[in-house]
């Protein structure tokens, strides 16, 4: 556990190739330590995503511009990928894989494009998302937390990574937290949730709330990516038993808050705060106080 939580950049080389592991493996520790994203597109440069998106050629050098010989994966390559992160069995994976992503260890994921259909998958591009813990990233949002926080970013702007910490904190201070982690990144091996957090994985984040609330007797709950009307109604029946709700939801702006149905509805009374971060991961971010601030006029 110690070595995931020192190096979680080489903690999901397991997923790669061997050819294309030892090259991204030799790269420089800071870029590594960068780096949030690894993109695999069929027959193209592979490229890591950290302040900048970097292109890599075969001898393992980082660039700004694709080089001369970029390192690239082929079609066989990119299925061994998939074969990899199942375990060798895609079709027990099949949930995961048409909405689109795969959970893999220590609370990483993958993002997939292809098609499936007739069971089969063709799989052209996968996309790898590491899983960061900051310890205190979220000391200032402490205070915004106690009738429900919504964090708000686009995507890759450290929205899981300030949630996972805000856990860590309210738990560590003696607060029931209960975690509906559908997708596995919140608590993967290694991540640190706190000494009173209870997890629940296996179930949709409406089912999974509901569990929460009906079982745990849980001050928090917590789960990523707020989506759609039946995940609201469970956080607005939360709000009523006096169970604060923390969650994250993709908005590039104010604007983009107010525009959606199921955050409008958050922001309407069952959560009372929200915070809007910045793009870059770390960045600063602007905190929206409900009706206070007027986020619904």
């Amino acid at each position: 556990m110690n070595d995931v939580k020192k190096d979680r950049f080489s903690c999901v080389l397991y997923a790669l190739p061997e050819r294309i592991s030892k090259v991204l493996s030799s790269l420089p520790e800071f870029l590594k330590n960068e780096t949030f994203e690894i993109r695999l597109r069929r027959d193209r440069p592979v490229c890591l995503t950290a302040s900048r998106v970097f292109y890599i050629s075969s001898d393992a050098v980082a660039s700004t511009l694709i080089p001369k010989d970029p390192l690239k994966i082929t079609k066989a390559e990119l299925k061994e990928v998939i074969l990899r992160i199942t375990d060798r069995s895609i079709y027990a994976r099949t949930r995961e894989l048409k909405n689109g992503y795969l959970s893999m260890r220590h609370g990483c994921r993958a993002g997939v494009c292809g098609s499936f259909s007739g069971g089969s998958f063709d799989v052209t591009s996968v996309n790898i998302r590491i899983a960061r813990e900051i310890k205190g990233c979220a000391d200032r949002l402490l205070p915004l937390c106690e009738r429900g926080l919504l964090i708000a970013g686009p995507p890759g702007s450290g929205k899981t990574t300030l949630l996972r910490d805000l856990v860590r904190q309210l738990s560590d201070r003696g607060k029931r937290v209960c975690v509906v982690d559908t997708r596995g990144e919140i608590c993967g091996d290694g991540l640190d949730v706190g000494v009173n957090t209870d997890i629940i994985k296996g179930y949709s984040k409406a089912e999974g709330a509901e569990m929460a609330l009906r079982t745990m007797f849980p001050q928090y709950i917590a789960f990523d990516e707020v989506g759609n009307g039946r995940e609201l109604e469970l956080i607005e029946e939360s709000f009523f038993s006096g169970v604060a709700i923390l969650t994250t939801a993709h908005a590039e702006s104010l604007a983009d808050l107010k525009r959606r149905s199921v955050t409008r509805g958050l922001l309407s009374g069952a959560i009372e705060n929200a915070v809007l971060l910045e793009r870059s991961p770390g960045g600063g971010f602007s905190v929206l106080k409900g009706m206070e601030e007027g986020i619904l006029a």
